[in-house]
């Protein structure tokens, strides 16, 4: 029985390769440009948008997710009632309470399909306006800063694409920073940039 949240949905938002000078249709000599690094996973916390916006979903679901938990906590308690009291229950209560137990269960992987479905098209709904945000401002920083190719740690951890990076290349919290401050978003919590 797993509790759905959607602050723990890592969205993964950036693997481009951009140059100032692809945006304006030349092609980019190789040693002018330079490679960076960004972790995307750590926008649902420090984008101010993108932040308020899953606290906003969390809000909106928390009564469904509420409610899942309770159903939960019920199924658990039957369950334990027929483990410890199943031999001295008649064989209609012991009945009973399995019926209980599974109709239950039943209703909870419904009601999880249906909160996990419903959440997720109100995440990609609420989401994609800062997503496009976030692709355009990507592009306008890695021309601003000389940037050919930014690649997300997130995704290329996770895929074994690398296995090291410099530090000194992650350009996750100045994108942040920069990204809050053009967009008046709610200034982000302090910079934590743990490798992903």
């Amino acid at each position: 029985m797993k509790k759905i949240k959607f602050a723990q949905t890592v969205i993964a938002l950036l693997v481009i390769g951009v140059s100032a000078y692809a945006q304006q249709g030349a092609a980019a000599p190789a040693s002018k440009g330079k490679v960076a690094f960004i972790n995307t996973g750590a926008f649902q916390e420090q984008i101010g948008e993108f932040r308020a916006k899953i606290e906003a979903l969390n809000k909106q679901f928390e009564p469904r997710i509420r409610d899942l938990d309770q159903l939960a906590t019920q199924i658990k308690t039957r369950e334990d009632t027929l483990k410890t009291q199943g031999p001295a229950l008649t064989p209609a209560k012991v009945a009973e309470l399995t019926e209980q137990v599974e109709s239950m269960k039943r209703e909870y992987q419904r009601k999880g399909e249906d909160l996990q479905a419903d959440g997720g098209k109100a995440r990609d709904l609420a989401l994609q306006p800062v997503s496009e945000k976030l692709e355009r401002f990507a592009k306008d920083y890695t021309a601003r800063k000389g940037i050919t190719v930014l690649i997300d740690l997130a995704n290329a951890f996770n895929s074994g694409l690398i296995v090291w990076y410099d530090t000194r290349l992650d350009v996750t919290d100045d994108f942040v920073k920069e990204y809050n401050k053009a967009n008046g978003g709610p200034a982000a919590p302090a910079p934590v940039n743990p490798k992903p």
